[in-house]
């Protein structure tokens, strides 16, 4: 499938730009005049570099994770009290103050009294995280659009609990390293520069760490705006690089799963997209069509392609477990639980239990490097101001003891 860059008029007349997956432009314009949306403008996305300059730039906000998570809960008590979805919205309309969730159900009414199920008007609706409407569509093929919200509004809250603790942890560190930064160049262009007649005449004679300090400081003083030009330039190569070279992507894209940080975050996108898939099988959506929706909460690329591929080979025949089994970035024993649950006819119960469980062993691990995050960072500052300091005393020292011999 291939990905497009969409303008439309919403049913209220407002304007949205979102992309979509479809085969062709043909198909997706059919898709939006269905959505009872007005397409203006339908743009392939081909990744080259004409392509992202042309893109329009957009500043809609992203919807805080908990009011989503809120505005979920919400909706899916009042559906399973027997009110329908345009009801539940109508009452959620009318809270008072600056709801986030109530400037929201205003926004989706109209496209539901439209005709537009619930899973498609979020769909355009801007900020929603992209894996929510998929699993809203799971709920709604299964007749079970209460109980889908629910699940979606506890999934949203973990979500959002889990960066709260994040940013928390972060914060600490993130400051320390600011300071780390400010002080460093507080220190290389006020302070060595004062220190740099003493030392004049001899610099061939100072200590190696003394003269990489100095070094240091004539790069911040002189060649600052060369040194950030020639860095961004370098930092603009390589995205192009990225995007241009196949086997450049391939190598940088390895090499950064490598790393714990980006490796963790990989583990949270695939529990995403298991409960998702879980969600899609107790619904009694087909294994082929259930992977292929649940490819759409996939947070990267690389996921979403892998289980493209899976959703071929089940179509061909092959069994669950074996088949997410060639998705690598999905853990063996999660597989291996998975295809359990397919042998006990319980596919959809053991695929949410699974998700939990990587989810849950992925936060632990989370947890555990960042406590280690604050004093990585005080020890960084340690150990740079150390240098410094060390640098410029050590070249004193040397300079005093060369005046003595002489």
């Amino acid at each position: 499938m291939t990905k497009f860059t969409v303008k439309v008029l919403t049913a209220e007349g407002a304007s949205r730009v979102f992309t979509r997956d479809a085969d062709d432009e043909r198909q997706l314009a059919v898709h939006l005049v269905g959505e009872h949306l007005t397409p203006i403008r339908i743009t392939e996305q081909d990744g080259s570099l004409n392509d992202l300059l042309s893109r329009p730039v957009t500043f809609d906000r992203r919807v805080p994770v908990r009011d989503v998570a809120l505005f979920c809960e919400q909706i899916g008590a009042m559906v399973g009290s027997g009110l329908t979805i345009e009801q539940a919205l109508q009452v959620v309309s009318r809270q008072r103050g600056k709801r986030p969730s109530a400037a929201m159900a205003r926004r989706l009414l109209p496209r539901i009294q439209a005709g537009s199920p619930l899973s498609d008007a979020l769909d355009v609706e801007a900020g929603m995280p992209r894996y929510l409407p998929p699993m809203i569509r799971a709920a709604e093929g299964g007749s079970r659009l209460a109980e889908g919200l629910e699940t979606a509004g506890r999934y949203l809250q973990r979500q959002a609990s889990t960066r709260a603790e994040i940013a928390n942890a972060l914060t600490y560190p993130t400051i320390v390293l600011a300071t780390v930064v400010v002080a460093l160049l507080v220190v290389l262009t006020v302070v060595i520069p004062g220190f740099e007649p003493i030392f004049a005449g001899e610099e061939h004679r100072l200590p190696g760490m003394t003269r990489i300090v100095l070094w240091l400081s004539n790069l911040a003083v002189n060649h600052a705006a060369m040194s950030l030009f020639w860095l961004c330039a370098a930092v603009f190569a390589g995205l192009l690089l990225q995007r241009r070279s196949a086997r450049f992507a391939d190598w940088l894209a390895a090499a950064t799963r490598r790393l714990p940080p980006v490796r963790l975050m990989d583990q949270l996108n695939v529990s995403r997209v298991l409960s998702v898939l879980g969600m899609l099988f107790q619904s009694g959506v087909e294994a082929s069509e259930a992977v292929l929706l649940a490819a759409g909460a996939a947070g990267s690329k690389r996921l979403r392609v892998a289980l493209e591929g899976a959703s071929r080979q089940l179509r061909e025949g092959g069994s669950i477990g074996t088949t997410l089994e060639t998705v690598r970035v999905i853990p063996d024993e999660t597989c291996a639980l998975i295809e359990v649950g397919e042998h006990t006819g319980e596919l959809g119960k053991t695929t949410l239990r699974a998700a939990q469980l990587l989810e849950r062993d992925t936060s632990e691990q989370l947890e555990r490097m960042l406590a280690l995050v604050n004093p990585l960072a005080i020890a960084f500052l340690g150990v740079v101001v150390g240098l410094v300091v060390g640098g410029v005393m050590l070249g004193i020292l040397s300079i005093n003891q060369l005046a003595l011999r002489s």
